[in-house]
């Protein structure tokens, strides 16, 4: 695929970031982990597209990156509840991507190698978090779950997360010097563009912050 479209494509990410900025005042608090990982993620990305026209690998930025993304996403399925019957599951997550992170970036290999080990640890992660919430919520929402942001934003995390995993393997393993790996490649950037553009739609569903008023005498 050509670079420049690649480039389109990924960049996307701004609709939903720039969305995120002119509804943040009015968006339910619950929501803001997941804002917050699309504002980072939108710097990330325009850092990294200047890092690669410069010469220069993205490798560190980028590894940096899944890291905050990892426990932004942790938080908002936190806020989201649910780890509210398991409290200690939580307790536990972050400091298992942060020793994962670390072990990978530092032990077992470089912060300048892109960790392959780490993304398909914690996309696995999401993805499973994401299918939880999906069931829940068709068992009891009961307003169309195409208006539910939290519905869109987890069909978008299970479809992009559940191919990530694979790319990762694939890279992992020295599969991708053949054709079937490099279609895969350009599928994922399309779901990326797609999830970008679910995400855009989860924002302006997402509910207005609850407004609390003072009891009457």
């Amino acid at each position: 695929m050509h670079f420049w479209l690649v480039t389109i494509l990924n960049l996307c990410i701004l609709i939903p970031a720039v969305l995120g900025c002119i509804r943040y005042s009015k968006i339910n608090r619950v929501y803001y982990p997941v804002v917050y990982c699309i504002w980072i993620g939108a710097i990330i990305e325009v850092i990294s597209h200047l890092f690669i026209l410069s010469g220069y690998s993205n490798a560190v930025v980028s590894n940096i990156y899944v890291l905050v993304e990892s426990i932004l996403l942790s938080w908002q399925f936190k806020n989201w509840g649910i780890f509210d019957k398991r409290k200690y599951l939580f307790t536990w997550l972050i400091p298992l991507f942060l020793a994962t992170w670390c072990l990978e970036n530092f032990v077992f290999s470089k912060i300048i190698y892109f960790s392959s080990y780490f993304r398909i640890v914690y996309s696995f992660i999401i993805v499973i978090m994401s299918i939880i919430i999906i069931n829940r919520l068709i068992v009891t929402e009961r307003k169309s779950l195409l208006k539910n942001s939290t519905f869109l934003i987890c069909i978008a995390f299970v479809f992009y997360y559940t191919l990530k995993v694979i790319v990762e393997a694939f890279w992992l393993y020295g599969l991708n010097d053949n054709q079937f790996s490099t279609n895969l490649y350009d599928i994922a950037i399309f779901t990326n563009f797609f999830a970008n553009l679910i995400y855009s739609v989860a924002i302006l569903w997402m509910p207005n912050k609850q407004r609390f008023t003072l009891p009457s005498s």
